[in-house]
């Protein structure tokens, strides 16, 4: 006898499976488990099976489902099999791919797309590693992950968030003043911190860039213990309307801006420098930025000019480079020094 189990698939908002059984001399019964998340959810006990086989099952929550095939010849089971995993937005009724090995997809309010790397021996710290913003995705390209070859001699749980929202950036906020892509993602952290046990004071978040920018925005409103980072805007919609000199660019930047455009821009200008403002406790803040950047006197400048009004202190890497472009090569290393100082 032989069983040929199909990969699940997912149409007309239902998960199908399709298997077939060739060769049987006796009688065959086929009974399945649902999993959502790991977690099995659904049981359906045996009953006839016939040469060609459909399972379907409509998911209500959205998740990652599976589905362990049983079949059995009498009391013996003679085939237990589970299939390919899909991810499911049962919103928007689609199916999400995961497109870089080892990949996977919170689904919250909204899809977070992330790379979990566990530590390999204990450990209390969770380092965040916050994307960058790459030219190609001015012109509409896919995000990609910053930093993964960086850390890797660094043993510590490590979380690669990308900066995904309805295909484009959003500096891990939202569009319009609103912020619903910033929700999914502290769910996500908060959800592998409490996994991994690990407090808040024992976050490390990281990024250069617009990475940058969200390690400083997350580590001051979500009270992360530390923070690494390199070259962040700070008054991101100057700095956009700056880069919009495509068609392409400015649809994205009026998209995060929203229909007036005049209160998005003061949004994402005082999105930092409001949190600085109300903060009652800053994380222990690492900066690096290269003192021919623009970077330095046109947003470092003035969000250290108000952390010093607070009195907060901050350390300072300022390295011998002119370009915006160069922070990659120059922050590598002071980001896993810093860091390996810090677990």
């Amino acid at each position: 006898m032989k069983i040929t189990m199909d990969d699940v698939r997912y149409q007309d908002a239902s998960l199908a499976l399709f298997f077939t059984v060739t060769g049987a001399t006796e009688p065959c019964e086929f009974a399945y488990y649902v999993y959502q998340d790991n977690q099995l959810i659904e049981k359906c006990w045996y009953e006839a099976a016939s040469k060609k086989n459909e399972i379907q099952f409509r998911p209500v929550f959205s998740g990652a489902y599976k589905i362990r095939l049983f079949v059995r010849q009498g009391e013996e089971v003679v085939f237990a099999q589970v299939s390919n995993e899909l991810y499911i937005d049962c919103v928007a009724e689609k199916e999400l791919e995961v497109t870089f090995p080892g990949e996977k997809i919170f689904l919250d309010d909204v899809p977070v797309k992330y790379l979990f790397q566990p530590a390999k021996k204990p450990s209390k710290h969770l380092i965040l590693s916050f994307s960058g913003l790459y030219s190609t995705e001015f012109r509409g390209g896919a995000p990609v992950y910053n930093h993964i070859r960086t850390l890797e001699p660094v043993d510590a749980n490590k979380l690669f968030i990308l900066d995904s929202y309805q295909e484009q950036f959003c500096y891990y906020v939202g569009f319009g003043r609103e912020h619903q892509f910033e929700r999914s993602v502290v769910s996500l952290i908060t959800t592998i911190a409490n996994q991994c046990h690990i407090s808040a004071e024992n976050i490390i978040a990281t990024g250069s860039s617009k990475g940058g920018a969200a390690a400083l925005y997350y580590s001051l409103k979500y009270r992360y213990g530390k923070a690494i980072i390199g070259a962040p805007q700070v008054y991101i919609a100057n700095y956009l309307n700056q880069r919009a000199t495509s068609d392409s660019m400015r649809e994205r930047y009026y998209r995060m801006l929203g229909d007036n455009h005049a209160l998005g821009k003061q949004f994402w200008n005082q999105l930092i420098l409001n949190q600085v403002a109300k903060a009652t406790q800053f994380p222990a803040l690492h900066f690096h930025v290269g003192k021919g950047d623009f970077h330095y006197p046109k947003h470092l400048m003035p969000l250290f000019k108000e952390l010093d009004k607070r009195e907060v202190t901050y350390r300072l890497d300022l390295a011998d480079y002119t370009e915006h472009n160069q922070t990659g090569q120059y922050f590598t290393p002071f980001l896993v020094e810093t860091v390996s100082n810090m677990i």
